[in-house]
């Protein structure tokens, strides 16, 4: 997989990074000042036989075809649109156009740094001759990806294999003793499901697995790992990722509100566009999985937080303080979800949480206070909340089939609709102009 063939760059494209360059966010491809194409074109149209009758989403029209079963999506900090399917990860413009598939084997998870660095969660097949000549290892992996958006040559910079991955698994017996087909608990058993940027470009990777023994030396299945960038001796940033810590205070095991039992997805709070700086906050969102057991809250929030014993990691309960009088429904109502499986935060001034629930069918819309929903507009009448949240299985322009990944960019909601093989996109009929 390291010697992935990159093919000519369109001179689009390479505009397209040029203009990414400039401070002046107007000169990216695709804003209003754009001469190539407007912003209706862009975002889509809505579609006037599918107007929201009272506040709520609204499909842009036409949805993204020509998927393979779409797994994940984001928008990048370099702007563009990022999707992972059946094929591997597919670079598009947002107005959908594609310029590039880079082929990765079942990819699931895409995510990218603010240094432009893309981060896929997929597999990778290599032999351990150690272990048995004769045997290929179907293994999870993170890729770490540079110019992947065409700004140069097109390089895997490092390959994050498990169970190599693992610190907690330095020794050769650690790293080998479950590379055995006749284990239930194998390896090759073991997924990588997501990957969330912090503001420092250090990532968060979230697995899980079969092997949840606690109390032992080596990390279990079900957790979050955290990696940093190598540097060499003078800081200058060599690429290359290594595992810092893997947050054990999360339950492999038993649903909690700091549990990761089965996890689906992680994201940060850290999210396009670009800017000169972030906020330090390691806070993080999980999804968790395994739709067969009961898990009264399956969408949890972790915070990071410095104690005079160093950094620890707690649950968030101040969601559960849910205030009836300003919304009907919230992120921690028990059994809210069945199987969420993408996440994703609005990095502007709303600061709300997306969550697409595969076994619903739906896409759901929470505040960061925890409150489903949206604000009454101004001159309503109404002193809730309004629920945009939607959905059910269909392929109708507000139904999904097993929606598998959600983005947010510039008021403009992305959908990974899985068995549709498409992506579909939205906006709030209040965001019209």
């Amino acid at each position: 997989m390291r010697n992935v063939q990159n093919k000519p760059i369109l001179w689009l494209a390479a505009l397209l990074f040029a203009a990414a360059a400039l401070p002046a966010c107007d000169t990216i491809f695709g804003t209003k000042n754009d001469t190539m194409t407007d912003e209706i074109f862009e975002e889509g149209r809505q579609d006037p036989d599918l107007i929201v009758e009272e506040v709520g989403y609204a499909a842009l029209v036409p949805f993204w075809d020509g998927f393979d079963q779409p797994t994940d999506i984001t928008v990048g900090f370099d702007e563009l649109v990022y999707v992972t399917d059946s094929e591997g990860v597919h670079v598009l413009d947002r107005a959908g156009r594609r310029y590039k598939t880079i082929p990765l084997r079942g990819a699931v998870s895409v995510v990218q740094d603010r240094l432009l660095n893309l981060y896929v969660s997929a597999r990778y097949d290599t032999v351990i001759t150690a272990v048995n000549p004769d045997i290929t290892w179907d293994l999870a992996a993170v890729y770490k990806i540079r110019n992947a958006n065409g700004a140069g040559d097109l390089q895997i910079v490092d390959i994050l294999v498990h169970p190599f991955m693992d610190a907690s698994r330095s020794t050769t017996i650690s790293q080998r003793f479950r590379l055995d087909r006749n284990r239930v608990d194998n390896d090759e058993l073991v997924q990588v499901t997501g990957v969330a940027v912090l503001a420092n470009n250090d990532i968060y990777v979230s697995r899980r697995g079969p092997r949840n023994q606690s109390g032992q030396a080596v990390a279990v299945d079900n957790t979050v790992l955290i990696y940093t960038e190598n540097r060499d001796a003078q800081g200058n940033r060599l690429g290359t990722m290594r595992n810092t810590a893997q947050i054990r205070t999360l339950n492999p095991n038993t649903p909690s509100l700091l549990s990761a039992v089965s996890v689906n997805d992680i994201t940060t709070f850290i999210a396009p566009p670009q800017r000169d700086s972030f906020s330090p906050d390691l806070n993080f969102l999980v999804a968790q999985g395994a739709p067969d057991r009961e898990i009264p809250f399956r969408v949890l929030w972790v915070n990071a937080v410095q104690t005079p014993d160093g950094l620890e990691y707690r649950s968030n309960p101040t969601l559960l303080a849910r205030d009836t009088s300003r919304a009907n429904s919230f992120l921690y109502d028990q059994n809210k979800f069945r199987n969420p499986t993408g996440i994703a935060y609005t990095a502007d001034a709303r600061a709300q949480i997306l969550v697409v629930d595969a076994a619903t069918d739906s896409l759901y819309l929470f505040q960061s206070n925890g409150i489903e929903g949206i604000n009454p507009p101004p001159g309503s009448q109404q002193t809730k909340a309004i629920n945009v949240s939607f959905g059910g299985k269909g392929n109708g322009p507000r139904q999904f089939d097993e929606p598998s990944g959600v983005a947010y960019f510039r008021r403009v909601v992305y959908v990974a609709d899985k068995n549709n093989n498409r992506i579909a996109r939205y906006k709030l009929n209040t965001d019209f102009e």
